[in-house]
């Protein structure tokens, strides 16, 4: 004799079971693609392009603001940088005490940054370009919710974007954006 509930708990398990993987899958797979195409495309690797884009959002960060974003160690973050600044894509300056340095883009840094959100953008597009109009209506609001539910805190909220083409983003709209700005208003209250 089969049970019906547990038969229904067990579907239920499996479906959601197969939803995490096809998720996981996913991410994997885009992340490979973008992570190609920006390679292919600019010759950046992993964290250069990363910093290169939070950079552009930011104007300017401390090495040791850099390496909390990316989640570096301070030695891999200052290494970053000197690669960056010796790539002629930053420039270094003394911070308001001299034991900071902040770095900022240079004019090969912001066309950089341009170069690696184009192929970010292509490499996605050629995922979503399979999507219908309806479709991608209705997966918007799934992925806000998601993106929102992964910026839980306000290094979470930075970190979620650090890749993403704030000219192409409602930032009014931004799951991440509204996060990042509610732990800042809750950290200016609290003191």
């Amino acid at each position: 004799m089969i049970c019906v509930t547990h038969t229904y708990t067990r579907s239920a398990y499996v479906k959601k079971q197969r939803l995490n993987n096809l998720l996981g899958a996913l991410a994997l797979a885009l992340n490979d693609r973008v992570e190609d195409a920006i390679a292919r495309e600019t010759g950046l690797h992993g964290s250069i392009a990363d910093a290169l884009v939070l950079l552009s959002q930011a104007h300017t960060l401390t090495i040791d603001a850099l390496a909390r974003q990316l989640m570096l160690v301070h030695s891999s973050a200052v290494r970053l940088a000197e690669r960056m600044a010796q790539e002629g894509l930053v420039a270094r300056e003394p911070g308001e005490d001299k034991r900071t340095v902040v770095l900022a883009l240079t004019e090969a840094g912001h066309d950089a940054v341009q170069q690696v959100l184009g192929a970010r953008d292509a490499a996605i597009a050629d995922v979503t370009r399979t999507l219908t109009a309806e479709q991608c209506a209705q997966l918007m609001p799934i992925c806000e919710q998601l993106i929102g539910a992964l910026a839980n805190d306000m290094q979470n909220a930075i970190r979620v974007c650090r890749q993403c083409d704030e000219d192409a983003c409602d930032l009014r709209r931004c799951p991440s954006e509204r996060a990042y700005r509610r732990f800042v208003a809750e950290r200016d209250t609290t003191g």
